[in-house]
């Protein structure tokens, strides 16, 4: 049921709290490893797992206070050895989140959205649990071991033409990531179809920029292509876990709809689609 007239209908997802926090951060982790710009920006993530985490929690604090934004959590009931599918250093983490009841209901994805400039939605998603925030992990750091510096500057320096151009004073579907233990369940679908039918409502065009995992997903959900921003890694760095990875990013918009009660999306879901 929504949460008011004026916001499209929530299926099995809802708007996140701090308390969430934790578990988006490793929802996060494990989602994005699949995708060659995680491994391009993180080259040091198996060295650093708990910067990684560090870094999510704290990117998805700030846009969760953040009153010209929105963050979702898709739910599904927990799968006995989840962490199994993700990858060995965060498996391994102290940081990684479980729930210690097999059969509870878990936070398997995530996104989030910004609203266009000036929008008359600003403040609507701030509820009452955002008012305190849990302290984070023990091991909880801002050092960002993890990433490489340069790899984010050309990263940065690449596509901010193409999201300037396409992208400025839209509202945009910024982050998508759903946990590979719940891939093919619909949850990237349920989160997509909730920001398109919004965009719907107020008859707004929906922008995002997503490497090629989330760009089959939302093509899916009606986004045409505006550009493709291709970097050559071998020019970034020379980190050998991201050689032979083409980094690429598909900067798209989806037009709204006339009416929004045909703006129901659905989308077929594979592994490779689940996170952008």
């Amino acid at each position: 049921m929504s949460l008011d007239p004026a916001l499209p209908s929530f299926d099995r997802i809802r708007l996140a709290t701090f308390n969430d926090l934790s578990r988006i951060a490793t929802v996060a982790a494990a989602g994005f490893y699949y995708s060659p710009t995680f491994r391009f920006q993180r080259p040091h993530h198996a060295e650093f797992p708990e910067d990684t985490i560090s870094s999510y929690w704290a990117e998805y604090k700030a846009t969760i206070m953040n009153p010209a934004c929105a963050v979702l959590v898709a739910e599904d009931t927990c799968i006995e050895g989840e962490s199994e599918q993700v990858y060995e250093a965060l498996r391994r983490s102290p940081m990684y989140s479980r729930t210690g009841d097999a059969r509870a209901q878990v936070i398997v994805g995530v996104c989030s959205i910004s609203l266009e400039p000036n929008s008359w939605r600003v403040g609507q998603f701030q509820t009452g649990t955002h008012v305190e925030c849990p302290e984070p992990h023990a091991l909880f750091n801002g050092l960002n071991r993890d990433q490489s510096t340069r790899a984010l500057e050309r990263y940065n320096a690449a596509t901010a033409p193409a999201k300037s151009k396409f992208l400025a004073r839209k509202m945009r579907l910024s982050t998508l990531a759903v946990h590979p233990a719940y891939w093919k369940r619909g949850h990237a679908t349920r989160l997509v179809s909730w920001c398109t039918r919004l965009a719907d409502l107020d008859n707004l065009p929906l922008g995002i920029s997503a490497a090629p995992m989330g760009a089959k997903i939302a093509a899916s959900a009606g986004f045409k292509e505006d550009e493709i921003v291709r970097i050559e890694q071998e020019n970034v760095q020379g980190d050998s876990s991201s050689q032979g990875c083409p980094v690429e990013l598909w900067v798209a918009t989806r037009w709204p709809y006339q009416s929004p009660s045909d703006s129901s999306t659905t989308c077929s879901e594979s592994p490779s689609t689940e996170s952008m």
